[in-house]
């Protein structure tokens, strides 16, 4: 399968999440105020930084599959008592939350404590998906969740007559754990055979999903964390105005993401040559498509604030600083993916991340106060172009890799394409 190809298949799947994403944050920061949409933003980021070590979790199973063979049902059944112990501490410490901190985030605690025990029963589920290569039904795995939460998000704001971030982030966690219990009867049927925990793989997993969790988390903080900063130096408002200029940035990485997905097996499978060569083609691909797309983006910012989001003002200023920066690190999915799922380390890219993380908010600090939301984003697009470009240093000369390969196009990436019109035709023609 062509990267092109396979990179449209995937993002097929990616461009329907963007799509329910863009729908909740639409619904949701229209019928809440500036104040209160801020507020759930803060509530939602919580949880994201745990879906994003969750993916840990996802890639630790993958990896026992894909690369170690391991036995699905072997790794579904030890993965899973981890995921479920995992999933009783999050619960346990939402409900903690609601003692330990006052105002909104203390209402808030509960649900998004659920919300988080979700995200990591799931991201069991997914990685049985992916380390089948059952990319259908991983793919789905990351649909379901939102797609739920959406649902049960509008379904709240037609029954429930006081519309708060509590009773939305309640409706999102309620939508959630619907998905959980689809998602866990397709894993057990994608697993086959018995289920059973062993001891030695559930320390595996647990160990690989330590070190891969940390960099997701790391590298999800160093483009979320000065939104707290933000916070702190500004207004919940500022935080609702921020948080969908970053929103909208973000959304171009489906399509890196989307690239990187369609090789993950392949670049577990092969020998280490042969996949940082291929490493690089997605890398070149992610440069050319991103840098289309940010461009567009970039020129649709005020219209964009204009027609969906006019009480949001400041929103495409902050949202034209961070595309350069979300441009460049595009290529972080791909660079992970090799260290992750081909070298079986995970921690480097936690490096990565933590360095731009540092970067990002030793500049935050210094710029909010003077430039506020615009500050936030300047920030973070610093920190994103020099982890980047850190990190690429180091895979070229470890790889042994000219710098020419990242970003020059030959005639095989030409190919890519070609076979990619080739089959659009041949189902246009049918």
């Amino acid at each position: 399968m062509s990267i092109a190809y396979g990179g449209i298949v995937a993002f097929a799947f990616r461009g329907l999440n963007l799509v329910v994403a863009l729908a909740t944050v639409l619904l949701t920061s229209q019928v809440l105020s500036k104040s209160d949409y801020g507020e759930l933003f803060l509530g939602l980021t919580a949880v994201g930084i745990v879906t994003a070590m969750t993916g840990g979790i996802t890639a630790a199973i993958a990896y026992q599959i894909a690369n170690q063979r391991r036995t699905a049902a072997a790794a579904f059944g030890s993965g899973g008592i981890l995921g479920v112990a995992l999933g009783v501490l999050a619960v346990l410490a939402g409900i903690a939350g609601t003692r330990l901190l006052t105002g909104d985030p203390a209402d808030l605690s509960t649900a998004v404590g659920a919300s988080m025990a979700a995200v990591i029963i799931s991201g069991v589920s997914a990685g049985v998906f992916l380390g089948h290569g059952s990319m259908i039904r991983y793919n789905l795995a990351l649909v379901m969740p939102p797609l739920c939460a959406l649902a049960a998000i509008s379904l709240s704001f037609v029954l429930v007559e006081q519309r708060t971030p509590t009773t939305t982030m309640a409706a999102y966690a309620g939508g959630q754990w619907v998905a959980v219990a689809a998602l866990a009867i397709l894993a057990r049927k994608d697993a086959g055979g018995h289920l059973a925990l062993d001891r030695n793989l559930a320390a595996l997993v647990l160990r690989f999903s330590l070190l891969a969790g940390l960099s997701s988390g790391v590298s999800y903080l160093n483009y979320r964390a000065d939104v707290f900063l933000v916070r702190h130096f500004e207004s919940e408002a500022a935080v609702g105005t921020y948080g969908i200029a970053v929103y909208l940035a973000e959304s171009v990485w489906q399509v890196s993401g989307s690239l990187a997905l369609a090789t993950y097996a392949r670049v577990g499978s092969l020998g280490r040559k042969e996949a940082a060569e291929l490493t690089t083609r997605v890398m070149r691909h992610t440069v050319l498509l991103l840098g289309f797309i940010c461009l567009v983006l970039f020129a649709l910012a005020g219209v964009l604030g204009t027609v969906l989001f006019g009480k949001y003002a400041g929103m495409p200023a902050a949202l034209r600083i961070l595309l350069p920066g979300v441009l460049l690190y595009g290529l972080a999915q791909s660079y992970s993916g090799f260290y992750t799922y081909q070298r079986g380390l995970p921690w480097v890219s936690a490096l990565v991340a933590g360095m731009g993380l540092v970067i990002d908010l030793s500049l935050a600090v210094v710029l909010i106060p003077r430039m506020g939301v615009n500050g936030a984003a300047l920030a973070s697009s610093i920190a994103y172009g020099t982890a980047i470009v850190a990190a690429l240093a180091v895979f070229i000369r470890g790889e042994g890799i000219r710098p020419s390969r990242i970003f020059r196009f030959g005639r095989e990436d030409v190919d890519d394409y070609r076979v990619l019109i080739g089959r659009l035709r041949a189902a246009a023609g049918r």
